[in-house]
This record gives structure tokens, C-alpha cells and sequence, in this order.
């Protein structure tokens, strides 16, 4: 994978948006409480041999072993483990992160079920939790949604005479293609049934169902084409027992797209940047209070790609990357908690059987934009061995975090 090029077009685009920001700040009144969770529930696989294939032989390889982790990582049954967490915490708002949607179509003249070949490998992340959740006696429904990455198009070329969408995957030695693989990955929110929760409309440069896809992108080539990696963000205006709150959901790029170019850490940094922008630029309704939770791929302890500020720098201090003054501070609400522990949230080894836990950053993280004047309940769950599944998985690579939040009247 490569960092997009245009980091200085991306940034003079992001700065001159800066003139738009609206600094008004609303301040809430009463006594109001919410409870809030974020998760990353994993796709997988580890998708960096299909992005570093260097031909379409390696590449096709690649899939069929990156869709063998995923059948192996049983997603049917690490769902009912992640739902359980929801289900038990009751939080009244919820953002997911890596809610893919792998869908497969049957091609082959020579076998018979290609796609059944794969196991539980293709399932809706999205469909799964909401049903999972229901089948629990949980009311849970999905409220907002952004569309990431997406591979859900007929790719031009030899194999677009099927008509077909998403990857050609060749199973046998006949040349043509056994089947066509859709990947989707979104992050989504979900709310109680007792909570109103409305999708926000931000005025963004890159709409994307209910949210937006940053303008600042890491991209790679698949047989030719370009393919971008998408990441977004996506909130919801949300009325908790007459308590107004605004809840937004994210999913950085990870520290490094491109492992051999130190500078590539930017790319999270303009995406935080972005965030920012999009949160000042369309201001919360007056009274509301604004939580921001999701997997930012930034830990407080992360060594700044030099001059920049590492996004969770940004967030905690409310400037850009070039330190740039643009929003209020947000408060990391783990800091706040009465017990002081690391609160790791990454990451189990990607085969999800690793015997102890091995998280070493924490990534995963619910801010504030007002301080609460207390948190609760706040934990970092599916960090035991008492939380794998029948089979021996871990839930997730990631770790799911939850906190109560309190805020006196002002």
C-alpha cells in the first residue's frame, strides 16, 4: 500500500476550510448521564499480502489465504460473543468499527461450490450483530451508517464479460475466474430502543451514506485499478431520558499504510485533522454534549511523525496537525476514571488464538468534548480468557471499551 501523494493538496484543502469553522460553543444544562461502548469487531484476515501482491498470481493467492483466515476466525460465532458484550452492558449508543460485509458469487464451470469452499467466510458484520443482538432479547438497531472501502463493482478488464461484481478468484488451473468475491467495510452505530438517535448531515467533501470518507486516503492498485482504502466518520443527534448528546463513531487509518515510508503516519494525522474540521464546522445543537468514540490507531504514547501532531494529540489538545488551533479540547474519558490502569485495547494475534492476552496500545477510545464531572463503569472488555468463544477465539483482535458518562448542571 502506498500513502496517497497529494498530502500538500490534501492539507492546503483542509486549512482553507478552517475560514468556514464556526467556533460557537453550546453550553449544556442539567444533570444528564449516557452510557456509551465502542468495538472494532475484525475482519479476519490480514489484508497487507493482498495489497503488497506484485503480480496478478501472488494477488489471487493472497485472497484465497487471507479467505481462509477469515473462515477460520468463524466471524457466525465471534458475533454472538460481541453482541453478548452489548447485550450485558446495555450502553445506551454504540459505535462499531470493521463491519465488513463479505459477499461471494458462484461462477465456476468445474466446482461445484466455490464459495461454500470458504466455510462462514462470507456474512454481513452489520446484519449479524443487529440479529445476534435480538436473538439475546437486546433492542438494538442500526441508525447510522458510513461506507468505507468498498469492492463491490464489476472491475473492468478480461473478467468483466460476467457482469459480475467484485474480485475474480481463480480456484483451479482452467483461467477463468470461480468465483467473484464483494468486500464492504463501514462503521455503524447502534441505539437502544429507548434512545431517539437521528444520523447528523455534515457538509463534507466526500459523503458517504449517513457519514463521510476523509479526503485524505491511502490507496493501492488491484489488477490495474486503483483501489482507495477508505476510513470515515459518522455520528447521530441522540435524546437519552429528555438529555441531548451528540455521539460520533470513526475509524482512523493505521500508523503506517506504507510500512517503508516513516512520513505515511501522516495520512492518520490529516484524517484527524478532517475529523476536527467536520465536528467545529457543523456544530452540535445547543445543550447537546458530543461524544466521540472509535478505533483511532493512535495511542497517547505514540512518537509524533515530526512536525505533526499524532491525532491523538489533535483530539486531546483541539489543534491540527500543525498545531493549529481549530476545536475545543476533548477530554479521553479514561483518564478520568477512579482507578488508574493502561486500559490496552491492541491487539490479539490475527488468528485470534493466542493463549493470553497480548494488547500493547491503547487505541480504542471514548472522548468528551465537556469533561463529564464523572465516569463510571468504565472497562475494557474481551481481555480474558473466560471471553473466547466455545471454539478458543478471542471476540475480536481489538478489545471493546465501555464507560458510563455523568455530567452535573452547570
Amino acid at each position: 500500500m502506498k500513502a496517497t501523494a497529494r498530502y500538500t493538496t490534501i492539507a492546503l484543502i483542509l486549512f482553507a476550510l478552517v475560514a468556514i469553522v464556526n467556533g460557537n460553543i453550546a453550553v449544556a444544562a442539567g444533570n444528564s448521564k449516557v452510557r456509551v461502548m465502542t468495538q472494532n469487531q475484525y475482519l479476519g484476515a490480514d489484508l497487507t499480502p493482498i495489497i503488497a501482491a506484485g503480480d496478478p498470481l501472488e494477488f489471487n493467492a493472497a485472497v484465497i489465504v487471507a479467505l481462509g483466515e477469515v473462515a477460520a476466525n468463524n466471524y457466525p460465532e465471534r458475533v454472538q460473543s460481541l453482541a453478548a458484550t452489548i447485550a450485558e452492558r446495555s450502553p445506551h449508543l454504540v459505535g462499531l468499527q470493521e463491519m465488513f460485509a463479505f459477499g461471494c458469487t458462484p461462477v465456476s464451470f468445474t466446482i461445484p461450490d466455490p464459495c461454500g469452499s470458504f466455510g462462514p467466510a462470507f456474512n454481513d458484520h452489520a446484519a449479524a450483530t443487529v440479529a445476534a443482538l435480538q436473538g439475546m432479547g437486546a433492542d438494538y438497531t442500526a441508525v447510522a451508517t458510513v461506507k468505507n472501502l468498498s469492492l463491490d463493482f464489476v472491475f473492468p478488464g478480461p473478467t468483466s464479460v460476467f457482469n459480475v461484481p467484485g474480485l475474480p478468484v481463480f480456484l483451479d488451473a482452467d483461467l477463468l475466474p470461480d468465483m467473484f468475491v464483494t468486500v464492504v467495510d463501514r462503521d455503524v452505530i447502534l441505539a437502544r430502543g429507548d434512545v431517539a438517535a437521528t444520523p447528523v448531515s455534515f457538509a463534507c467533501l466526500k459523503p458517504s451514506v449517513d457519514g463521510c470518507n476523509y479526503v485524505s486516503v491511502a490507496e493501492t492498485s488491484v489488477g490495474g485499478e486503483t483501489i482507495f482504502i477508505e476510513r470515515g466518520f459518522v455520528a447521530v443527534d441522540a435524546m437519552i431520558k429528555g438529555d441531548a448528546f451528540r455521539f460520533v463513531n470513526t475509524h482512523l487509518e493505521v500508523r503506517f499504510p506504507d510500512p517503508s515510508d516513516p512520513l505515511s503516519m501522516g495520512l492518520q494525522a490529516l484524517q484527524s485533522t478532517e475529523l476536527l474540521m467536520a465536528l467545529t464546522a457543523n456544530p452540535e445543537p445547543a445543550g447537546s454534549r458530543v461524544v466521540l468514540v472509535g478505533d483511532f490507531n493512535s495511542d497517547p504514547g505514540d512518537v509524533p511523525p515530526a512536525p505533526f501532531l499524532t491525532p491523538y494529540m489533535q483530539i486531546v489538545s483541539g489543534k491540527a496537525i500543525d498545531n493549529t488551533p481549530i476545536s475545543m479540547p476533548y477530554s479521553d474519558t479514561w483518564l478520568l476514571r477512579p482507578q488508574d490502569e493502561p486500559g490496552l485495547t491492541c491487539c490479539e494475534d490475527g488468528g485470534l488464538l493466542n493463549a493470553t492476552s497480548e494488547h500493547t496500545r491503547r487505541v480504542d477510545i471514548i472522548f468528551s468534548k465537556a469533561a463529564p464531572d464523572k465516569v463510571n463503569a468504565s472497562r475494557v472488555l474481551n481481555t480474558s480468557a473466560d471471553d473466547k468463544t466455545p471454539s478458543g477465539l478471542w471476540p475480536s483482535d481489538h478489545a471493546t471499551v465501555d464507560a458510563m458518562l455523568k455530567f452535573l448542571d452547570r
